[in-house]
C-alpha cells in the first residue's frame, strides 16, 4: 500500500508486542474505575522494571496513554477513547 505521494504507507500507531500487553493490561486493571497504578500494572504483567518503565514512558510519549497520579503513585489510563470497562465511566475525546 502507497501513500499518494508513492511512498510506503507507515502505520504511525504500530505498536511492539510488549507496548499491546501492557496497554491492555491497563485497560483490563480499568475496572476499579481509576488510573492503575505502575504497582498494580507490574503485578499483573510481570515484566522486569526496566521493560515495564520503558514501556509506560513510551505508551505515554505517543499519547496512547495518560499518566496521573493514583493515590500517590504513577497511575496510566488509555487516552482518547469513548469507553471503560467500568459501568458509567466512558471518557474520551
Amino acid at each position: 500500500m502507497r501513500d499518494g505521494d508513492g511512498r510506503p504507507h507507515v502505520d504511525a500507531q504500530s505498536l511492539r508486542d510488549v507496548d499491546t500487553y501492557v496497554y491492555e493490561t491497563i485497560a483490563t486493571l480499568e475496572y476499579t474505575g481509576r488510573p492503575a497504578t505502575r504497582d498494580q500494572i507490574a503485578a499483573v504483567a510481570d515484566l522486569e522494571d526496566e521493560v515495564l518503565d520503558e514501556t509506560l514512558t513510551e505508551l505515554v510519549r505517543r499519547r496512547l496513554l495518560i499518566e496521573s497520579d493514583a493515590e500517590g503513585e504513577p497511575g496510566f489510563e488509555p487516552a482518547n477513547r469513548g469507553w471503560s470497562t467500568a459501568p458509567d465511566q466512558a471518557r474520551g475525546m
